[in-house]
């Protein structure tokens, strides 16, 4: 399990976060890599309980409670004791409307973290009065999608038991991060960690970073600076893209993919590209742990304009396959190996399942409301994780259907262009479903309505019926 440093030499990490350390040295003030989730609860909870339960939270995972220092033998994880950071900020705003609400939010997912001093966790009460929001931010060297579940999962039940006078203390988890960081660096001395790093060698050469045309030129240094567009999908659209990738026996996230390389040939003409899916290396063992469990692996596209949507998604869920098998390798050695004079993606995909959440979690991630020790609770989609990369797709599947968040770069695209991009994704989803056998250079990229607004720009009105 993970324990308490006392001063001795620290912890090592996982590659991955090395990575991460290194980004945040070299933008410390930058919240890109920031992940943020929060809970409206109504009426407001006891602020004193509330604090209780984030010590239990931060007690029961040493992750939280981590500060990060570079020493000889490299970057290291010193585990502070329970209660000496991440405890929980009140902020008393009466009367604030809900405008203000979102920009009090905003500026807390923005502000730095201290990883030296404050560690990668900090919970927020924002206390309205008749009702307040509770928010909680991670850094991502701590975190995945999975583990910022686990932690509401493990806050509201700490809650819950401290509100009905009972006891808030967690059982700690039977194992610890510092098992997956061993195991990774066993990979990387090994025959197979050699195979797979060859697989990826081949998986890179001669390809390319898939890449939308920008609305500005690319500035020499990343702004780090995204927005977000978040859409749930017709349930009609989300249960025929569930049944399509049955029948097809592909999982839903190879259909989606699929779609995407598509308009990505429709809008670049490229045909032979790399986009980045972040993948969950986290072990059925580490299920219970908070940690940074996830590696983006490249996914390489081949589309013509003659071959079919139905064909392109089968080769997109022949490359997850092979890919998934070779997740574990660290993707920051992909990128050192492969030579590229740039990055190796500029787009990326990832779809989260909550049907492995649990403590009713995925029907929070659906929206509707859960009862917690008498208050209601509706977990809100807080915007995070922005400007990583030129364009990113977070789909999250939930037990009614699908919701697609599309997070972009600010200091490349408008956002008009990137609202016309999920138009055309959607209807690329749609197409995928309804129309599979069409070839992808006939798919439409406008419908009716927007063909007569641009016909008529050109001067020629009423020519399409």
């Amino acid at each position: 399990m993970d324990h308490t440093d006392s001063g001795g030499g620290g912890l090592p990490l996982s590659v991955g976060q090395e990575g991460l350390w290194l980004l945040h040295g070299l933008a410390p003030d930058s919240s890109t890599y920031h992940l943020a989730g929060g809970v409206r609860m109504e009426p407001a909870p006891d602020p004193e309980i509330l604090a209780r339960a984030v010590d239990a939270v931060t007690e029961r995972h040493p992750m939280l409670r981590s500060v990060y220092a570079d020493t000889e033998a490299g970057p290291r994880r010193h585990v502070l004791p329970p209660g000496a950071t991440g405890r929980l900020t009140v902020r008393e705003v009466p009367g604030a409307g809900d405008e203000e609400l979102r920009r009090l939010v905003a500026e807390e997912v923005a502000t730095p973290f201290r990883l030296t001093d404050e560690g990668p966790f900090r919970a927020v009460l924002l206390h309205r009065g008749p009702d307040a929001v509770v928010l909680v931010v991670t850094h991502h060297i701590a975190t995945d999608a999975l583990s910022q579940w686990l932690l509401w999962r493990d806050l509201l039940a700490a809650y819950a038991a401290l509100a009905e006078g009972g006891d808030a203390r967690l059982q700690p988890p039977a194992t610890d991060f510092d098992h997956f960081v061993a195991a990774e660096r066993t990979l990387l001395e090994s025959s197979r960690g050699a195979r797979q790093a060859e697989f990826w060698r081949e998986q890179c050469a001669g390809s390319q970073a898939a890449e939308f045309p920008t609305d500005r030129p690319r500035p020499a240094t990343p702004a780090n600076k995204g927005a977000s567009l978040v859409r749930r999908l017709p349930d009609a659209l989300s249960e025929r893209i569930r049944r399509a990738a049955a029948g097809r026996e592909v999982s839903q996230f190879a259909v989606a993919l699929g779609a995407l390389q598509a308009l990505v040939n429709r809008w670049t003409g490229m045909r032979d590209f790399l986009i980045a899916c972040p993948a969950s290396v986290r072990r059925s063992a580490a299920r219970e742990v908070v940690g940074y469990y996830v590696n983006p692996v490249l996914i390489r596209a081949d589309v013509t304009r003659d071959a079919t949507l139905g064909e392109v998604i089968a080769r997109a869920a022949d490359r997850v396959r092979q890919a998934t098998a070779r997740a574990s390798y660290p993707f920051p050695l992909v990128a050192r190996d492969a030579g590229a004079d740039g990055p190796l993606y500029r787009i990326s995909m990832t779809m989260v399942a909550t049907d492995r959440f649990d403590g009713g979690l995925e029907v929070a991630a659906a929206g509707e409301p859960l009862q917690v020790a008498g208050l209601t609770a509706t977990y809100l989609e807080i915007p995070h994780l922005e400007g990583q990369c030129d364009v990113s797709l977070e789909v999250t599947r939930d037990a009614q259907g699908l919701t697609v968040a599309l997070r972009y770069d600010t200091a490349l695209f408008e956002r008009p262009t990137m609202e016309r991009l999920f138009d055309q994704y959607v209807r690329f989803l749609t197409a995928a479903v309804d129309d599979a056998d069409r070839p992808v250079g006939r798919i439409p990229l406008t419908d009716g309505d927007e063909k007569r607004a641009l016909l008529a720009l050109g001067g020629h009105p009423g020519a399409v019926s």
